[in-house]
């Protein structure tokens, strides 16, 4: 009986033993069956080369091969060689269908492309959607050999992403046009200035005919489209001042008064009597006149600075030819340590000043910049020489990267924060709270930051190579995500001006 116990014993001890290392790790399975291993790197390399979009069967079954390669080879079956044999043939032949899907449908690619770098995925994303299904299809017809079936509808899908990629063009460079627009006819600004108005309007009908004839030609899309904007602003002042004369109830003869005390406030510092007893034109050429004077005046003024200037640097010259002299006259007479010592202290005053200087000017800049901003709008802060502008004082619209016509006022301080640092870059990065998916939170904070890059650039006029913008979405919170103001303070634009 104490046999059959102990035999027992040691038969269940190796069955436990065996059972134990039936599963093996990783590295094991690797080692013992390389081929798996080459089918892993294979599927991970895929996703770079983009292959489920040109070969999606293909990609498919060799996805559903390779988990049941994995399961093989945890349990050390030898049928994982094969499994991992097929997985690499059908990536190898999704890597030749897709050079032939490449060739196919180059000119789609590009013009799908185009319409990416655009934005049109994000700034119209079911009209893109449907673009990306219906490419889905066709790839799928010539993976199965339906050429003629594939390639049927081509041109006519090129030119839908062509057209998404024009949209997307005008919805990012003229909106703020558009909506300047119209909110004026919302207010009635056309019924006061209706030329200027119909002027801006034309502007902005001009950059809209611009990007149709030449979609590459951005640089005078926006100058139509800034002075589009401009012209809207000028009917706004004419308005403001038409409510001033009907509000003091001016007749003919007062506008007329009040327009000649502009005229007069205006010159005052020049010309201190204006003769308004004279006609208009004459008025206004003599004006001219003293004003091409003064400009005059100011230019040989200038000639004579930069004589001067001249003079004196041949002055300093020769003083410092004299001074050298004097020096080493000085020299022979002076020990090598002393001289350094004078130097070295000479020099260490003029760096701390320097340094001084600098921090002031520095402390005044970033001062200057907090004063921009109140607290509902945005938090400044100091980082070593860098400006972080925290701006949560954003109004989007849920789920949308259009800037509201309320946020230009913030908009127009950060342009004025950035001016304030002329050779700095400009880093613009977008942030949500974790409402919604990682994906389209990833998304939706870089069109934010880019509708915001693109304001600071097109409105702000600030060289675009001096600027980029990045979207983190929900990975980098400044509060708790548990509570409402917490969430508000996660969606915002921060610009970091790199100085």
């Amino acid at each position: 009986m104490k046999k059959s116990i102990i035999a027992t014993t040691i038969f269940l001890t190796l069955v436990t033993g065996c059972a134990s290392n039936n599963v093996l790790n990783e590295q094991q399975m690797f080692a013992q069956y390389p081929v798996v291993q080459e089918a892993d790197v294979l599927l991970k390399n895929s996703a770079a080369e983009n292959l489920a979009l040109y070969s999606p069967e293909q990609m498919k079954q060799a996805q559903q091969v390779f988990d049941e390669a994995i399961k093989q080879a945890k349990s050390g079956k030898p049928s994982a060689n094969e499994s991992g044999k097929e997985v690499v043939l059908r990536v190898k032949a999704a890597q030749k269908q897709a050079i032939e899907a490449k060739y196919v449908f180059e000119d789609v690619l590009k013009a799908r492309e185009r319409a990416k770098v655009s934005s049109a995925n994000s700034i119209i994303p079911d009209a893109f959607n449907d673009a990306e299904t219906k490419l889905a299809k066709m790839l799928s017809w010539l993976e199965v050999g339906e050429d003629e079936k594939a390639k049927r509808d081509i041109n006519a899908l090129k030119d839908q992403y062509l057209a998404l990629e024009l949209k997307a063009l005008k919805s990012n460079m003229l909106s703020f046009a558009e909506q300047a627009i119209t909110r004026a006819k919302k207010d009635d600004v056309n019924k006061v200035a209706p030329r200027t108005i119909s002027q801006a309007i034309d502007e902005y009908q001009l950059a809209l005919a611009t990007l149709e004839a030449d979609r590459t030609d951005t640089t005078k899309a926006n100058v139509h489209s800034n002075r589009a904007i401009w012209l809207v602003k000028r009917a706004n002042g004419i308005v403001d001042i038409n409510t001033f004369f009907e509000n003091a109830k001016f007749d003919e003869e007062q506008k007329i008064l009040w327009y000649q005390e502009q005229l007069a406030n205006v010159m005052s510092p020049l010309v201190s009597d204006i003769a308004f007893d004279q006609p208009n034109k004459e008025v206004i050429a003599s004006l001219r006149g003293s004003l091409t004077k003064v400009l005059e005046e100011g230019q040989s003024l200038n000639a004579n600075v930069v004589s001067t200037q001249a003079q004196l640097s041949q002055l300093k010259e020769s003083s410092q030819a004299q001074l050298n002299q004097l020096k080493q006259s000085s020299l022979s007479r002076e020990s090598k340590m002393a001289r350094d010592s004078e130097e070295a202290l000479l020099s260490a005053r003029l760096e701390l000043e320097k340094q001084q200087k600098e921090k002031r000017e520095d402390d005044e800049r970033f001062a200057s910049v907090q004063s921009l901003f109140t607290e509902d709008e945005a938090n400044v802060y100091r980082q070593i020489n860098n400006v972080l502008i925290r701006a949560q004082g954003f109004s989007f619209k849920p789920g949308s990267s259009e800037i509201d016509s309320t946020n230009f006022v913030i908009l127009n301080k950060i342009i004025a924060a950035i001016k304030r640092f002329p050779d700095a870059k400009i880093v613009v990065s977008g942030h949500t709270d974790t409402t919604g998916s990682a994906d389209l939170n990833l998304e939706l904070s870089a069109a934010r930051a880019q509708t915001v890059t693109n304001f600071i650039t097109q409105v702000g006029l600030i060289a675009t190579d001096r600027v980029s913008f990045k979207g983190f979405g929900k990975e980098k919170p400044v509060a708790s995500n548990e509570t409402v103001e917490g969430r508000a303070q996660n969606r915002r634009v921060e610009i970091l001006i790199v100085n």
